[in-house]
């Protein structure tokens, strides 16, 4: 069987041998579809559309917390496991966020299904924290809290818990954990109020949808205009940028740059997904990491709002959600597997 990498290289090599590259306007938008100069005859259109593979998966348990890497992860009814199921709070009762406390970007987290275990780093701690999954492993109380004009019931920890996070951020802070017997409730459902957008799927702490998506394709066409519009960096370096900076639970590659732009609904694997449309940035995507330090620049935000901006949002990746009522064996999403888009 081929391998995900044998089958880029032959797409690879048919795009660059008999496909010429659509024409894209000022934002990136595609401006012709139906490129393919040779003919289709008696061939499923829907085979032709598939050169769209999942490059990357990547779950972030903690709000605003590093995330890590996995080949196949299963899905639940809020997305994928364990993704965004836990935030930071400080003792003022505010949400904490990298915006505030950068910090937070050095809080490497991974988990280990098999021992149903959360694990916890920080260069400011000396112990890794290890946080048992089980329901039955609470130490704190039960509370109800409001995030985003969305009201969620979440599980707290004990004193152990709070002084290793508070460690690691230099503040006063305690771990929430949202909890899987109630859905959240969305506190304002105007369309204008730009929260909630996604008000019949259930949702861990993510601010607007389930999933994130980003295109290995449309990053190359930002860094292309990076190069192009900025010489040096904030810090003496070449701006560059990889799919990591936007927090994305799926990177795909293949197609064209900003096609996700266009797309309805999407299937992988046995799963269908809706697109919500694009997601709204913000000053998040220029924190990044050098040489163990959080730093922070006006790129690439500065030039997505040159190319991307739509009603006064910076669009850049599109949100998903896929309403997994039981989840079973073939709820999972795996490096490699194909991604069958539909814009119609």
């Amino acid at each position: 069987m081929s391998t995900y990498e044998d089958v880029k290289k032959f797409i690879d090599l048919i795009k660059s041998s008999f496909v010429s590259l659509p024409n894209l306007s000022a934002n990136g938008n595609l401006m012709r579809a139906s490129f393919i100069p040779f003919s289709t005859e008696g061939v499923d259109r829907k085979l032709l559309a598939s050169n769209h593979f999942i490059k990357s998966i990547t779950i972030y348990p903690i709000k605003s917390c590093a995330g890590f890497s996995v080949e196949r992860w299963p899905l639940c009814s809020t997305g994928l496991l364990h993704d965004r199921e836990w935030l930071i709070r400080s003792q003022a009762g505010e949400i904490l966020t990298q915006k505030k406390v950068p910090e937070m970007f050095l809080i490497r987290t991974s988990v280990d299904l098999k021992q149903e275990i959360l694990f916890v780093e920080s260069p400011h701690c000396k112990v890794k924290l290890s946080i048992n999954l089980k329901p039955d492993s609470y130490t704190g109380g039960r509370e109800e809290i409001d995030m985003l004009a969305q009201r969620y019931e979440v599980h707290g920890y004990g004193d152990e818990v709070s002084l290793w996070f508070s460690k690691a951020i230099g503040r006063p802070c305690t771990l929430l954990r949202s909890s899987g017997s109630k859905s959240r409730v969305c506190l304002n459902k105007s369309k204008s109020f730009g929260i909630c957008r996604d008000l019949d799927s259930r949702l861990n702490f993510t601010n607007e949808a389930q999933y994130l998506l980003i295109s290995e394709e449309s990053v190359s066409d930002l860094n292309r205009r990076l190069s192009s519009n900025i010489k040096e960096g904030t810090y003496g370096a070449p701006v560059q940028v990889n799919p990591m900076r936007f927090r994305p639970n799926l990177v795909i590659s293949g197609g064209e740059p900003y096609a996700e732009d266009g797309w309805r609904n999407l299937k992988i694997g046995k799963q269908h997904f809706t697109s919500l449309g694009g997601c709204n940035r913000c000053q998040m995507i220029n924190i990044f990491l050098k040489d163990e330090q959080v730093q922070k620049s006006n790129e690439p935000l500065a030039t997505l709002a040159s190319y991307r901006r739509t009603k006064g949002k910076i669009l850049f990746g599109i949100l998903l959600k896929n309403n997994i009522l039981e989840p079973d064996l073939d709820s999972y999403l795996e490096v490699g597997q194909e991604i069958h888009p539909n814009s119609e």
